[in-house]
């Protein structure tokens, strides 16, 4: 198959000469063009049809010519179309005869002269050499000019000088034969599926001649009219079935010579071009995605080569030529395929270049978008330790069979979306790192037909209680005395503002105060500690607002035990029986000696301390007057006070001793009924309160066996050794209150 050249030529004289490419179909664009040759002959050309603005030639070759734009409007007063091969040149007159498939005929052009206006347009030698009309022009129509040339081209009778006594139907002597003719015999008629007008073949020869014209074995039969001239039709009803066809022409003339012509060619195609979608529908199982869509949605197939395909979408239409190797592709941008989630039809018409069509129905898949969502993590998108502790479920909804993949802490975790639209993905306790921060996971999904979304989603992680703080030291020494006991005190600290805090000490728990600045405090008083020298452990329990717990522990001492002073000897002055100096024993601390006054209040004495034969001497600066109660206390550097009474006046009473409003500025352990005689008290479990705040316990010393001591609700419990001396032991009432009483007192229980 060879190459074809062409001389173009626009309205300015400019001309371009070169070849069409290989191929088929090859194109030539001749929007600019006034002139157009071609370097073929006549016979090499089965036919022309005209599709839209282009002409199109199909060769005898199989080759297809495509002069684009030939019918357009880039020159005014339409084109012309040479034919030129070896210095002859032929003009190609077409007349639309049959809804888009041409007639052609050829007229030759005499560029004999000097000067031609189409010289430039002449092909003058070419490698191929293929039959022509030109050199059987010229001896044919040698003496006939420009104008028999014409004439013979275009189907007029041939006439023949005859010489001495003809042959077959001539007659004798020097008369003309009249040669029988075939009209356009190099004419190629194209008959497609839509072609309705009859296949018309006609010539010239003596009238009376019988004329059969066979074309693929179907004939029809004619007598030439008395004006020299014969005419057949073949009905498109009666045509062979598609191929190319070289008609036949037999005449025989009324003296029975036979002359057997060369009729036109004629084309048969009824046969509608077949095409096939091979990507880009449901058919072919192809889905449009969001990123096919916005970067241009892509329909492809087969075809015949050179038919054109036109394939329409919603109201938007694309058209193309199937190519040579038979595919064909067209591309719908953006703005013409709507995005979501549908299916629409697709119309898709094909047609040949002899305008047989076929029509095929298609479905496009648009599906652009996917769905994804997140449930709440935790119930509350916040982790807490014990939910990180047994590992956490992140989930949410998606379009079924998409892929999840979810990235969160570093981990990725990957699933697909169930028939339901649910997913769900998994971490260990291993994979959320413990503490109190802000954490994100991000989830993409990719959907069936390709399409991706990207999402995060934010939540809490605390799994700790921060902070959590107990002061050290309760008191400044981290031990609580007999005051500090009574004056009440404070376990306090800091914790996470929102948390509750529980103080648990000796299975008791309490619920602390905690403020908005996260400031917690217990408070404690004398009631809530037994009196005594012993370590105390508080266990601290803090739970935030998520549910997390810590604990800490603190650890401090009650100490408030002191023991009384032991007065062992009373010195009283001779003359005035005024006491002067006393002995004291017991635990070292610092003494003071009170008196108290008739009215009611206590005076504090000054007195030298001395340390004499292994006791303690005080000696009063002013001797105190006989029957004076007294009051010595001994205080401890915890600053925890214990003090013994010293009844000195005979015959005393509750009211005249323990009753006397100043006792209850001292913590009375001890009792000293040793220099007094006939005494007579009444006690109970609250004097006993009242008296010795320290330990609720009374020890009641005696000398003479004359004193008497009343007890309501006492129970004697045993016994106790004070001093080298027996010591009778009683529980007073039932909230702990001891009385220790030296068995030479007389006790009367009530």
């Amino acid at each position: 198959m060879s190459t074809v050249g062409f001389i173009t030529r626009d309205l300015s004289g400019t001309t371009r000469q070169s070849t069409f490419s290989e191929g088929t179909p090859s194109s030539l664009d001749t929007t600019q063009a006034k002139d157009i040759s071609l370097n073929l002959s006549a016979s090499d050309i089965d036919s022309y049809a005209r599709r839209g603005a282009d002409l199109h030639l199909v060769l005898a070759d199989g080759q297809i010519l495509v002069l684009q734009n030939y019918y357009g409007q880039g020159t005014s007063g339409g084109k012309n179309l040479f034919l030129s091969e070896e210095g002859d040149f032929v003009e190609v007159i077409l007349e639309d005869k049959a809804e888009g498939v041409l007639f052609a005929s050829y007229e030759p052009l005499d560029l004999s002269g000097k000067w031609s206006a189409y010289d430039d347009m002449v092909f003058l030698d070419v490698d191929r050499i293929e039959p022509v009309i030109a050199p059987l022009a010229a001896p044919l129509f040698g003496g006939l000019g420009a104008a028999g040339a014409a004439a013979g081209v275009a189907g007029a009778a041939v006439i023949a000088g005859g010489g001495g006594g003809g042959g077959g139907g001539g007659g004798g002597g020097n008369g003309n034969v009249i040669l029988p003719t075939v009209d356009n015999p190099d004419a190629t008629y194209p008959i497609g599926g839509n072609t309705t007008d009859p296949v018309v073949i006609t010539g010239t020869g003596i009238p009376g001649s019988e004329v059969e014209v066979d074309m693929g074995g179907i004939t029809q039969t004619t007598i030439i009219g008395d004006d020299g001239t014969w005419e057949v039709t073949f009905p498109v009803t009666d045509l062979p079935v598609d191929g190319n066809y070289d008609t036949t022409v037999q005449v025989i003339d009324p003296g029975d010579t036979t002359y057997d012509l060369d009729g036109p060619t004629v084309i048969i195609d009824t046969t509608p071009p077949e095409i096939e979608v091979t990507s880009g529908t449901q058919s072919t199982g192809d889905v449009v995605n969001g990123s096919e869509q916005s970067s241009g949605t892509v329909i492809t197939g087969t075809g015949e080569a050179g038919a054109t395909v036109l394939v329409e979408i919603n109201g938007f239409s694309h058209s193309t030529t199937v190519g040579g190797d038979g595919s064909w592709s067209v591309t719908f941008d953006a703005s013409e395929i709507a995005t979501g989630d549908y299916s629409t039809g697709i119309a898709i018409t094909t047609t040949d270049d002899f305008d047989n069509s076929s029509s095929y129905t298609e479905t496009l898949v648009v599906d652009t978008e996917t769905a994804l969502s997140f449930n709440t993590v935790e119930g509350d998108n916040m982790v807490n330790a014990a939910e990180a502790s047994d590992g956490v479920t992140l989930t949410g909804t998606g379009e079924a069979g998409a892929a999840i993949s979810v990235v969160f802490q570093g981990v990725t975790q990957t699933t697909t979306v169930a028939g339901d639209g649910s997913w769900s993905v998994s971490y260990d306790a291993s994979d959320i790192a413990s503490g109190t921060y802000d954490s994100s996971f991000t989830v993409t999904a990719t959907d069936l037909a390709g399409n991706t979304i990207t999402s995060s989603h934010d939540i809490r992680v605390d799994t700790e209680v921060d902070p959590f703080t107990v002061e050290p030291n309760q008191t400044s020494n981290d031990i609580i005395n007999q005051d500090e006991l009574t004056a009440g005190f404070s376990l306090q600290g800091t914790v996470e503002p929102g948390s509750s805090v529980v103080v648990t000490i000796n299975s008791v728990a309490a619920t602390a105060i905690v403020d908005a600045a996260g400031n917690w405090s217990v408070a404690y008083d004398a009631s809530d500690f037994p009196r005594g020298e012993y370590e105390v452990e508080a266990t601290i329990v803090a739970t935030d607002a998520l549910g997390n717990s810590e604990t800490l522990t603190e650890t401090f001492e009650i100490d408030t035990v002191f023991e009384a002073p032991v007065i062992d000897q009373i010195t009283n002055d001779i003359s005035t029986e005024d006491l002067t100096a006393l002995s004291i024993e017991g635990v070292g601390g610092t003494h003071t000696i009170s008196a108290l006054e008739g009215d009611g209040t206590a005076s504090t004495l000054s007195a030298t301390e001395a340390e004499i034969g292994g006791s303690t001497w005080a000696f009063l600066d002013i001797p105190v007057p006989d029957g004076t109660d007294l009051v010595v206390s001994n205080v401890d550097s915890l600053n925890n006070t214990s003090s013994t009474l010293i009844v000195l006046e005979d015959n005393a009473t509750t009211a005249s001793t323990l009753d006397h409003a100043a006792l209850g500025g001292f913590n009375i352990d001890e009792l000293d009924l040793a220099t007094t005689v006939n005494v007579q008290l009444e006690l109970d479990e609250a004097t006993i309160k009242a008296l010795s705040e320290n330990s609720d316990t009374l020890t009641i010393h005696s000398g003479d066996s004359d004193d008497t001591v009343t007890v309501t609700d006492a129970t004697l419990a045993g016994t106790r050794n004070v001093g080298g001396e027996a010591y009778n032991v009683y529980t007073v009432g039932n909230d702990g209150t001891t009385l220790v009483i030296d068995q030479d007192i007389n006790v009367n229980i009530i």
